[in-house]
C-alpha cells in the first residue's frame, strides 16, 4: 500500500509543480515583454493600426493615450475621411468631416454623452496592458489560471472582470507572451490573435501583427499595429 501511495504522489507532483498562479503568469509575461520597470513606466503611448477584411470597412485608426492626463484621442480613418474621438478630463466630443472628399474637410463638432466618454475613460484606464495591476483598474480574477490549447500550443488563461466588460488572456507557456486576448462587452465576443513580436526603441516587445474577429461581424480581419511611445503625444490635439 505504501508503494502504491509513493506511485500516485509521483504522478501527481508534476501536476502541482507545473501549476502557476496568475502573479507567476503575469510576472513571467513583464519578464518576456522588456522587464516591469519599462513596462510600469509607459504612462502615455500611441498605436496606429490598419483594420484589413478585403472588404468596404476596412479602415486605419492611430490612438494616443495619457493616462495620468486623462486624455484619449482616436482617429478613426475610412473612406479617406478622418473621424475624431476625443476625451480631455471630464469633456468629450466628436468631430466628424463634412464636404465632398475631393476639398479639404470641415469639420462639425458633437459632445459625447456620458456612456460614450465613460467607454474612452475605460480605455484611458486600463492602460497598455490592462491585466497588468488588473486589481488597481477595477478588475476582478474570476478563475485562477487554466491550461488551454491554442493552436496548439500550451497557454495559461487568465480571465479578469469588472462592471460591463469581461477579458480573458492566454499567455504561451514556453516563452510567456501573449498569444490570445478576448473581450465579451454587450454580449459580443472580440478575439485577438497577436501572430508577431517586435521590440519597440524602448526595449519593450509587443505585438505588431495580429488577426481580429468578433461574433456580430464575424470578418476575420487582419491588424498591423505600429507602436508609438517616445513622445507620443507630438502633433495630437485634445483642444476642441
Amino acid at each position: 500500500m505504501k508503494k502504491l501511495s509513493t506511485l500516485i504522489l509521483m504522478a501527481v507532483l508534476p501536476l502541482f509543480t507545473e501549476a502557476q498562479t496568475a502573479a507567476e503568469v503575469v510576472n513571467k509575461f513583464l519578464e518576456a515583454a522588456g522587464g516591469e520597470d519599462k513596462i510600469s513606466a509607459i504612462k502615455t503611448f500611441q498605436y496606429k493600426r490598419s483594420y484589413k477584411a478585403n472588404a468596404a470597412t476596412d479602415y486605419d485608426e492611430e490612438v494616443t493615450i495619457a493616462s495620468g492626463e486623462n486624455k484619449f484621442s482616436r482617429k478613426k480613418s475610412i473612406l479617406d475621411r478622418d473621424f475624431y474621438y476625443v476625451l480631455n478630463g471630464n469633456a468629450g466630443w466628436l468631430k466628424i468631416p463634412m464636404g465632398s472628399r475631393d476639398k479639404a474637410p470641415s469639420y462639425t463638432t458633437k459632445d459625447l454623452n456620458e456612456k460614450e466618454k465613460s467607454d474612452l475613460m475605460l480605455e484611458v484606464k486600463d492602460g497598455l496592458m490592462p491585466f497588468y495591476n488588473f486589481e488597481v483598474k477595477g478588475y476582478k480574477l474570476l478563475e485562477g489560471a487554466i491550461d488551454v490549447s491554442i493552436d496548439g500550443k500550451s497557454t495559461s488563461k487568465l480571465t479578469i472582470e469588472k462592471t460591463g466588460i469581461k477579458r480573458e488572456y492566454y499567455f504561451d507557456k514556453s516563452n510567456g507572451l501573449l498569444v490570445r486576448e478576448t473581450w465579451i462587452v454587450n454580449g459580443i465576443t472580440h478575439t485577438l490573435d497577436h501572430k508577431k513580436y517586435a521590440d519597440t526603441k524602448l526595449g519593450v516587445k509587443l505585438p505588431v501583427e495580429s488577426n481580429y474577429i468578433n461574433t456580430k461581424d464575424k470578418k476575420n480581419t487582419v491588424v498591423i499595429t505600429e507602436w508609438i511611445l517616445e513622445n507620443p503625444t507630438q502633433g495630437v490635439s485634445f483642444i476642441k
